[in-house]
């Protein structure tokens, strides 16, 4: 006891640093965040991804990362070795390519069913015969080589007997968000985008008969080289769950 005594009148600083440590140890503040689940996005999730991600940081209480592209250049970063934890292709054959070369943890979960549309910022659409007509000029779609909603895009033409007709006016852009920005800013005279960029538009659009090409069936795959992959999980599990189900149906997708 006078040994303890005498050492703490000894080393009154020594025990006042060890306190600090001690409390500095023990503040929540001080601790290392986890670093955010980073998802690898298809350009259609551009606006709903809010929504989305803030309902899953609501109920999870894990941070997330967007990062969006076309779907396959997307999976060409994952395999070159892209960080991501999470891929969201807007088909499910990219997220099967990865499963079937051992990229992917678990199942290839289709979660929605995309839309696409014709828009325009200038002018009204009632068929897709409108395209023929000389008011419409240029005419963007994504790439159909990457980008499924390009893809879709083709098929439509394709099934409507406009393929051919239409190519001195078609203009291909980078992702199917991209195609609905050169409508935006007046470089295309109509976008074939999907329906979740322009629900909240005031401008009319024309959602195109889904009969008229392959389904884009939304996918959502955990990546087996994620460092987090019980957070990548769950948001998988979120994304099958009925509140995301609600927000995508708020944004024109529909459920597989």
């Amino acid at each position: 006891m006078s040994l303890l005594s005498n050492g703490i009148k000894r080393f009154p600083a020594l025990l006042t640093l060890l306190a600090s440590l001690f409390t500095v140890a023990c503040n929540p503040y001080n601790q290392k965040r986890p670093a955010p689940l980073l998802v690898a996005a298809a350009s259609d999730l551009v606006k709903v991804s809010v929504p989305l991600g803030t309902a899953f940081e609501r109920s999870l209480g894990a941070n997330i990362t967007f990062s969006f592209g076309p779907s396959g250049q997307l999976e060409q970063q994952i395999r070159h070795g892209a960080p991501y934890d999470v891929y969201l292709p807007a088909a499910r054959t990219y997220g099967e390519s990865l499963h079937r070369d051992g990229l992917v943890e678990g199942e290839v979960l289709v979660y929605a069913l995309g839309r696409l549309v014709a828009w325009s910022k200038t002018l009204s659409l009632s068929s897709l015969d409108d395209l023929r007509e000389e008011r419409v000029g240029r005419i963007a779609l994504a790439n159909p080589q990457y980008a499924p909603y390009g893809l879709a895009a083709q098929q439509a033409l394709q099934s409507a007997g406009l393929w051919q007709i239409l190519q001195p006016k078609l203009i291909y852009a980078e992702s199917v968000s991209h195609a609905f920005q050169m409508a935006e800013t007046g470089n295309a005279d109509v976008a074939l985008t999907a329906l979740a960029l322009v629900r909240d538009s005031d401008r009319p659009f024309l959602v195109l008969n889904q009969k008229l090409y392959a389904p884009i069936e939304q996918a959502a795959v955990v990546l087996r080289s994620s460092p987090n992959p019980q957070a990548a999980k769950a948001f998988q599990e979120f994304l099958r769950g009925e509140e995301a189900r609600n927000i995508l149906a708020a944004y024109g997708f529909g459920h597989p």
